[in-house]
Protein backbone atom coordinates (compact mmCIF):
# COMPACT_ATOMS: atom_id res chain seq x y z
CA UNK A 1 0.00 0.00 0.00
CA UNK A 2 1.35 3.59 -0.94
CA UNK A 3 0.40 6.82 0.30
CA UNK A 4 0.90 10.73 -0.37
CA UNK A 5 0.25 13.16 2.33
CA UNK A 6 -0.45 15.98 0.71
CA UNK A 7 -2.88 19.23 1.14
CA UNK A 8 -3.65 17.85 4.35
CA UNK A 9 -5.41 14.10 2.98
CA UNK A 10 -3.82 11.09 2.15
CA UNK A 11 -4.35 9.28 -1.06
CA UNK A 12 -3.73 6.11 -2.11
CA UNK A 13 -1.56 5.70 -5.30
CA UNK A 14 0.20 2.85 -7.67
CA UNK A 15 3.11 3.55 -10.02
CA UNK A 16 4.74 0.95 -12.28
CA UNK A 17 7.14 0.96 -15.35
CA UNK A 18 9.71 3.34 -16.37
CA UNK A 19 9.89 5.97 -19.16
CA UNK A 20 7.83 9.37 -19.41
CA UNK A 21 4.91 9.67 -16.88
CA UNK A 22 1.33 8.78 -17.89
CA UNK A 23 -1.23 9.41 -14.97
CA UNK A 24 -4.58 7.29 -15.08
CA UNK A 25 -7.62 9.56 -13.22
CA UNK A 26 -10.29 7.15 -12.63
CA UNK A 27 -14.15 8.26 -13.32
CA UNK A 28 -16.34 9.73 -10.37
CA UNK A 29 -18.75 6.39 -10.02
CA UNK A 30 -15.62 4.26 -9.37
CA UNK A 31 -11.94 4.32 -8.19
CA UNK A 32 -8.67 3.59 -9.53
CA UNK A 33 -8.83 -0.30 -9.59
CA UNK A 34 -11.13 0.88 -13.14
CA UNK A 35 -7.22 0.63 -14.56
CA UNK A 36 -6.64 -2.86 -13.53
CA UNK A 37 -6.48 -4.02 -16.98
CA UNK A 38 -4.49 -1.54 -18.35
CA UNK A 39 -1.50 -1.05 -15.49
CA UNK A 40 0.57 -3.79 -17.14
CA UNK A 41 0.41 -2.78 -20.92
CA UNK A 42 1.01 1.07 -20.16
CA UNK A 43 3.91 -0.17 -17.75
CA UNK A 44 5.71 -1.86 -19.99
CA UNK A 45 5.81 1.59 -22.37
CA UNK A 46 5.91 4.06 -19.65
CA UNK A 47 5.93 4.95 -15.79
CA UNK A 48 2.46 4.92 -15.11
CA UNK A 49 0.70 6.24 -12.24
CA UNK A 50 -2.64 6.24 -10.77
CA UNK A 51 -4.30 7.28 -7.62
CA UNK A 52 -7.64 6.85 -5.46
CA UNK A 53 -9.01 11.08 -5.33
CA UNK A 54 -10.42 12.19 -2.08
CA UNK A 55 -13.39 10.00 -1.00
CA UNK A 56 -12.87 7.57 -3.18
CA UNK A 57 -11.09 4.20 -2.72
CA UNK A 58 -8.51 3.86 -0.11
CA UNK A 59 -8.14 7.98 -0.15
CA UNK A 60 -9.35 10.05 2.76
CA UNK A 61 -12.91 10.85 2.47
CA UNK A 62 -13.09 14.89 2.36
CA UNK A 63 -14.61 17.39 5.23
CA UNK A 64 -13.04 20.67 3.58
CA UNK A 65 -13.15 22.44 0.24
CA UNK A 66 -10.44 21.01 -1.78
CA UNK A 67 -8.98 21.56 -5.30
CA UNK A 68 -8.44 18.42 -7.35
CA UNK A 69 -5.74 19.92 -9.58
CA UNK A 70 -4.05 20.56 -6.59
CA UNK A 71 -4.12 17.35 -5.37
CA UNK A 72 -3.03 15.75 -8.34
CA UNK A 73 0.08 18.33 -8.99
CA UNK A 74 1.13 17.69 -5.48
CA UNK A 75 0.75 13.99 -5.80
CA UNK A 76 3.10 14.36 -9.20
CA UNK A 77 5.66 16.56 -6.96
CA UNK A 78 5.25 13.45 -4.25
CA UNK A 79 6.03 11.35 -7.07
CA UNK A 80 9.04 13.35 -8.40
CA UNK A 81 7.15 13.98 -12.13
CA UNK A 82 7.43 17.03 -13.69
CA UNK A 83 5.85 16.16 -16.45
CA UNK A 84 3.46 13.63 -17.37
CA UNK A 85 0.63 12.40 -20.05
CA UNK A 86 -2.83 12.67 -17.86
CA UNK A 87 -5.43 10.39 -19.18
CA UNK A 88 -8.76 10.42 -17.41
CA UNK A 89 -12.76 8.98 -17.44
CA UNK A 90 -15.79 11.29 -17.03
CA UNK A 91 -14.97 13.40 -13.75
CA UNK A 92 -11.13 12.05 -14.01
CA UNK A 93 -11.33 13.97 -18.22
CA UNK A 94 -11.79 16.94 -16.82
CA UNK A 95 -9.33 16.54 -13.49
CA UNK A 96 -7.16 15.83 -16.49
CA UNK A 97 -8.40 19.36 -18.50
CA UNK A 98 -8.55 21.20 -15.67
CA UNK A 99 -5.05 19.85 -14.54
CA UNK A 100 -3.54 21.18 -18.06
CA UNK A 101 -5.45 24.48 -18.24
CA UNK A 102 -3.99 25.10 -14.89
CA UNK A 103 -0.31 23.61 -15.42
CA UNK A 104 0.41 23.72 -18.93
CA UNK A 105 3.76 23.08 -18.81
CA UNK A 106 3.33 19.98 -16.91
CA UNK A 107 1.57 18.15 -19.24
CA UNK A 108 3.22 16.73 -22.46
CA UNK A 109 -0.46 15.12 -23.91
CA UNK A 110 -4.30 15.07 -22.61
CA UNK A 111 -6.62 12.13 -23.34
CA UNK A 112 -9.87 13.00 -22.02
CA UNK A 113 -12.43 9.95 -22.19
CA UNK A 114 -16.25 10.08 -22.15
CA UNK A 115 -15.19 13.33 -20.22
CA UNK A 116 -16.97 15.78 -18.08
CA UNK A 117 -16.41 19.08 -18.46
CA UNK A 118 -16.55 22.54 -16.31
CA UNK A 119 -19.20 24.93 -17.21
CA UNK A 120 -21.16 22.47 -19.79
CA UNK A 121 -24.06 21.47 -17.78
CA UNK A 122 -26.77 18.78 -18.50
CA UNK A 123 -29.10 16.26 -16.57
CA UNK A 124 -28.57 12.70 -18.14
CA UNK A 125 -31.16 11.53 -15.83
CA UNK A 126 -35.29 11.46 -15.87
CA UNK A 127 -36.96 13.15 -13.41
CA UNK A 128 -38.00 9.53 -11.76
CA UNK A 129 -34.61 8.46 -11.67
CA UNK A 130 -33.46 12.08 -9.92
CA UNK A 131 -36.63 11.74 -7.68
CA UNK A 132 -35.32 8.10 -6.97
CA UNK A 133 -31.47 9.09 -6.39
CA UNK A 134 -32.70 12.04 -4.12
CA UNK A 135 -34.55 9.45 -1.83
CA UNK A 136 -31.93 7.01 -1.45
CA UNK A 137 -29.50 10.39 -0.67
CA UNK A 138 -31.83 11.07 2.24
CA UNK A 139 -32.15 7.48 3.57
CA UNK A 140 -28.40 6.97 3.19
CA UNK A 141 -29.40 4.01 0.98
CA UNK A 142 -25.68 4.18 -0.68
CA UNK A 143 -26.53 0.88 -2.91
CA UNK A 144 -30.14 1.97 -4.11
CA UNK A 145 -28.20 5.26 -5.20
CA UNK A 146 -25.66 3.29 -7.07
CA UNK A 147 -28.31 1.55 -8.85
CA UNK A 148 -29.30 4.46 -10.43
CA UNK A 149 -26.09 5.70 -11.82
CA UNK A 150 -25.68 2.38 -13.32
CA UNK A 151 -28.83 2.54 -15.12
CA UNK A 152 -27.41 6.31 -16.61
CA UNK A 153 -23.96 5.46 -16.71
CA UNK A 154 -23.67 1.87 -17.59
CA UNK A 155 -26.24 0.63 -19.74
CA UNK A 156 -24.70 -2.24 -20.76
CA UNK A 157 -24.89 -3.63 -17.36
CA UNK A 158 -24.04 -4.00 -13.87
CA UNK A 159 -22.21 -7.42 -14.15
CA UNK A 160 -19.21 -7.97 -12.62
CA UNK A 161 -16.21 -5.53 -12.20
CA UNK A 162 -18.57 -2.37 -13.19
CA UNK A 163 -20.99 -2.98 -10.75
CA UNK A 164 -18.58 -4.07 -7.82
CA UNK A 165 -16.28 -0.84 -8.19
CA UNK A 166 -19.71 1.60 -8.96
CA UNK A 167 -21.15 0.37 -5.20
CA UNK A 168 -18.22 0.17 -3.09
CA UNK A 169 -17.66 3.86 -4.14
CA UNK A 170 -21.82 5.06 -4.41
CA UNK A 171 -21.08 7.32 -0.71
CA UNK A 172 -18.28 9.54 -2.55
CA UNK A 173 -21.14 11.71 -3.78
CA UNK A 174 -22.13 13.00 -0.35
CA UNK A 175 -19.03 15.15 -0.39
CA UNK A 176 -17.75 15.45 -4.03
CA UNK A 177 -19.54 19.30 -3.95
CA UNK A 178 -16.35 20.00 -1.65
CA UNK A 179 -14.78 19.87 -4.84
CA UNK A 180 -13.65 23.60 -5.75
CA UNK A 181 -13.57 24.05 -10.12
CA UNK A 182 -11.51 26.47 -11.97
CA UNK A 183 -12.20 30.12 -11.25
CA UNK A 184 -13.03 30.47 -15.20
CA UNK A 185 -14.66 26.78 -16.32
CA UNK A 186 -12.88 25.30 -18.56
CA UNK A 187 -15.42 25.54 -21.47
CA UNK A 188 -14.57 28.85 -22.31
CA UNK A 189 -10.93 28.16 -22.49
CA UNK A 190 -10.27 25.03 -24.30
CA UNK A 191 -8.47 27.04 -26.99
CA UNK A 192 -5.57 27.59 -24.63
CA UNK A 193 -4.67 24.10 -24.91
CA UNK A 194 -1.52 23.03 -26.77
CA UNK A 195 -0.72 20.21 -25.81
CA UNK A 196 -1.30 16.79 -28.36
CA UNK A 197 -4.92 15.39 -26.85
CA UNK A 198 -6.64 12.34 -28.16
CA UNK A 199 -10.68 12.68 -26.98
CA UNK A 200 -12.32 9.21 -26.57
CA UNK A 201 -15.98 9.01 -26.72
CA UNK A 202 -18.25 5.84 -26.24
CA UNK A 203 -21.09 4.88 -28.33
CA UNK A 204 -23.55 4.16 -26.09
CA UNK A 205 -23.00 7.01 -23.58
CA UNK A 206 -25.20 9.56 -22.49
CA UNK A 207 -25.74 12.00 -25.59
CA UNK A 208 -23.95 15.19 -22.96
CA UNK A 209 -20.50 13.03 -23.16
CA UNK A 210 -20.92 12.67 -27.23
CA UNK A 211 -21.59 16.92 -27.21
CA UNK A 212 -18.62 17.60 -25.16
CA UNK A 213 -16.71 15.53 -27.23
CA UNK A 214 -17.51 17.15 -30.42
CA UNK A 215 -16.74 20.80 -28.39
CA UNK A 216 -13.40 19.40 -27.92
CA UNK A 217 -12.73 18.31 -30.82
CA UNK A 218 -13.60 21.52 -32.36
CA UNK A 219 -11.90 23.99 -29.94
CA UNK A 220 -8.65 22.65 -29.12
CA UNK A 221 -6.65 22.95 -31.24
CA UNK A 222 -5.06 19.53 -33.63
CA UNK A 223 -7.30 17.36 -31.02
CA UNK A 224 -7.77 14.06 -32.90
CA UNK A 225 -11.15 12.19 -32.02
CA UNK A 226 -11.84 8.33 -31.42
CA UNK A 227 -15.26 6.64 -31.13
CA UNK A 228 -15.17 3.43 -29.70
CA UNK A 229 -18.15 0.82 -30.48
CA UNK A 230 -20.01 -0.80 -27.94
CA UNK A 231 -18.95 1.12 -25.22
CA UNK A 232 -20.95 3.06 -22.24
CA UNK A 233 -19.45 5.65 -20.26
CA UNK A 234 -17.12 3.42 -18.85
CA UNK A 235 -14.88 3.49 -22.30
CA UNK A 236 -11.45 1.65 -20.53
CA UNK A 237 -13.10 -1.00 -19.06
CA UNK A 238 -16.01 -1.70 -21.03
CA UNK A 239 -13.41 -2.20 -24.28
CA UNK A 240 -10.12 -2.48 -23.07
CA UNK A 241 -8.16 -3.27 -25.99
CA UNK A 242 -9.36 -1.37 -28.24
CA UNK A 243 -9.10 1.42 -25.48
CA UNK A 244 -5.37 0.71 -24.52
CA UNK A 245 -4.65 0.62 -28.71
CA UNK A 246 -5.65 4.27 -29.43
CA UNK A 247 -4.06 5.38 -26.39
CA UNK A 248 -0.73 3.59 -26.63
CA UNK A 249 -0.60 4.49 -30.15
CA UNK A 250 -1.29 8.32 -29.61
CA UNK A 251 1.16 8.45 -26.57
CA UNK A 252 4.03 6.45 -28.92
CA UNK A 253 3.07 9.06 -31.69
CA UNK A 254 3.99 12.20 -29.01
CA UNK A 255 6.71 10.61 -26.95
CA UNK A 256 9.07 13.25 -25.59
CA UNK A 257 12.74 11.73 -24.83
CA UNK A 258 13.47 11.93 -21.25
Amino acid sequence: MSYAEVNGTRLWYDVAGEGPAVVLIHAGIVDSRMWDEHVGAFGERYQVARYDQRGFGLSSVPDAPYSDVADLAALLDELEIDRAAVVGTSRGGSIAINFTLTHPERAWALVPVATGLGGFRFNPYSEEQDARYEAAEEAGDWRAAAEVDLEVWAPMGAEGRVGELVYANAQAAETEHLAQPLDQPAIGRLAEIRVPTLVITGDRDVQGMTEIGDLLEREIERARRVHIAEADHLVPMRQPEPFARAVLGFLDEHRPSI
